[in-house]
Order: structure tokens, then sequence, then C-alpha cells
């Protein structure tokens, strides 16, 4: 009977240390892409589309895009972010879009949360 109750409380003692290792390692990531990305990603009618996002640690974020060439204010988008694998998932209302987490220096577009290939266009944003 001691030895099963040794065992359990060693179980337990071990699951915990593993959930909170996690936790751990997905702060680190997501402490490493707080922060504000900027860029120019292609547009279909102005030479491209000027995009900032600043990614907060208290899991908001604001981003402003602006077109450019054109005489219009930048469009502003103000919500909630999630980390989830290597895909931030970013929601303000209805509206949601995801990018992929390169590294803590570049977030690249990535609608569905499936990464663009196939083209030598820039969907990246790098860390200011």
């Amino acid at each position: 009977m001691k030895k099963r109750l040794f065992i359990l409380i060693l179980i337990l003692v071990l699951l915990t240390m593993a959930l909170s290792f996690g936790c751990t390692l997905s702060n680190k990531v997501s402490n490493k892409i707080n922060g504000t990305f900027e860029g120019i990603l292609p547009a279909a009618d102005c030479p491209g589309l000027q995009t900032i996002i600043a990614i907060n640690s208290d899991g908001t974020f604001h981003m402003e895009e602006t077109f450019l060439e054109r005489d219009t204010s930048p469009r502003v988008t103000e919500g909630n972010w999630v980390l989830k694998s290597n895909i931030i998932t970013f929601t303000a209302g209805d509206y949601k879009f995801e990018y992929k987490v390169i590294s803590d220096k570049e977030i690249r577009w990535a609608p569905g949360g499936k990464e663009i290939t196939g083209t030598n266009l820039n969907w990246s944003l790098l860390k200011k």
C-alpha cells in the first residue's frame, strides 16, 4: 500500500513539473514575440500595404495598415492574440487573421494558419 501511495505521489509531482515546464516554454516563446513588427505587404491595387503590428504581453495587439500612394488614413485594428504552436491568431470581433512565427524577429502572414509558398512576394513583418 505504501509503495502504491509513493508511486502515485511521484506521478503527481512529475506531472505537475511537466505542466509547469510546458507553461514556462510557452511563456518564453510568447515573450519573444512581444514587440512591434512592421513591413510592406503586397497589395493588389497599389504598391503595398504598410503594416505595423504591436504585440503586447497582455495578449492584446494594435495594428495599423496604410495603403501606399493613397490619400487615406491608416486602418486601425485592435484585439487579442493567442499563440498555438508557431501560429499567432489575431482576433478583433469577427475578424481573424494568422501569422506564422519564423523567429523572434520575423512573423509571416499565414492565412488559415498556412504559410504562403510558391511566390517571391514578401509576406513577412520584421521586429523593429
